[in-house]
């Protein structure tokens, strides 16, 4: 049964550029990736190096790194055979007298041998390796699989996670901030949370979700960040046109964003408090019987 291509490799079946699968062998890149190797000449001269492994008298170790890589038994076999006759040659230089000649003939012409079969495997094997580094090439420059887009997360918990951060990152700052800055952001906090966990669990209607957007992503975490992006010595000292020094104004937009944080909660009860109210005068017109119904 054939090996099945690897999934990045199958998901470019359905283009024109398509990775073949050799039955016997590893994946191969498209054809013209392979000619395009192939017609180099300095592709194919870097590629052969592997033929100074016969010259110098290792026919199997050449062998079977190309048997291995290419997937090729008969190469491996080739390997075995030259292994083996490399080691009786040797074995025959150990016996003496004039065994020595017979091994020396053996070694030549086990030497000899390998290094033709090699000269004529190079071919192959060039073809052999263009397919692997084209493969290889041909993955690498792959479109990306497209990316499933991420559910949205619910709008209300984004905003509870963003209160948070802002909170965490006054309690980092708390050095930089003027006195009275952490405690204000907290009393904000203490205000939004609970408005937030509400309106969760029953929902929020746009304009409460509007408000509640701008005070904790824009509001809140902007006055800090632009008090912060001044040097600590400017903020607290440096005077500007309306005679107040940044840390006094970052003291008061707190102070009315504390103010408009409650007047946000207010709305919210009163819209739910307005609710029950008029479902009790429905329920009063509808269930209530008059004198007359006695």
């Amino acid at each position: 049964m054939a090996e099945r291509a690897p999934r990045s490799l199958r998901a470019r079946a359905g283009s024109g550029d398509a990775v073949v699968r050799r039955r016997s062998g590893p994946a191969q890149a498209p054809p013209e990736v392979v000619s395009r190797r192939l017609r180099s000449r300095t592709w194919r001269a870097a590629n052969s190096w592997w033929l100074a492994i016969p010259a110098v008298g290792l026919p199997w170790l050449a062998f079977l790194y190309m048997g291995l890589r290419g997937r090729r038994p008969g190469w491996v076999a080739a390997a075995a055979a030259y292994l083996v006759a490399s080691t009786g040659a040797l074995a025959l230089f150990a016996q003496g007298s004039w065994w020595v000649l017979l091994a020396a003939l053996v070694a030549a012409g086990t030497w000899g041998t390998g290094l033709v079969h090699s000269i004529m495997a190079n071919s192959r094997w060039l073809r052999i390796k263009a397919a692997l580094a084209g493969a290889q090439e041909a993955l690498e420059q792959a479109p990306p699989a497209p990316v499933e887009p991420a559910e949205p997360a619910d709008p209300v918990q984004a905003l509870q996670a963003r209160l948070r951060e802002t909170v965490q990152r006054a309690n980092r700052a708390g050095g930089r901030l003027p006195d009275g800055a952490v405690p204000a952001v907290r009393d904000v906090e203490d205000v939004l949370r609970p408005v937030l966990a509400h309106v969760a669990r029953r929902g929020a209607q746009a304009e409460e979700m509007h408000n509640l957007e701008a005070i904790v992503t824009e509001y809140l975490p902007g006055a800090l960040e632009r008090y912060l992006d001044l040097p600590e010595d400017y903020a607290l000292h440096h005077r500007g046109p309306t005679g107040s020094t940044p840390a006094q104004e970052l003291l008061s937009q707190l102070g009315l964003l504390l103010e408009g944080a409650r007047e946000l909660q207010h709305a919210v009860y009163d819209h739910d408090a307005r609710l029950l109210s008029e479902q009790g005068r429905f329920l009063d017109a509808k269930f209530r019987r008059s004198d007359l119904d006695l």
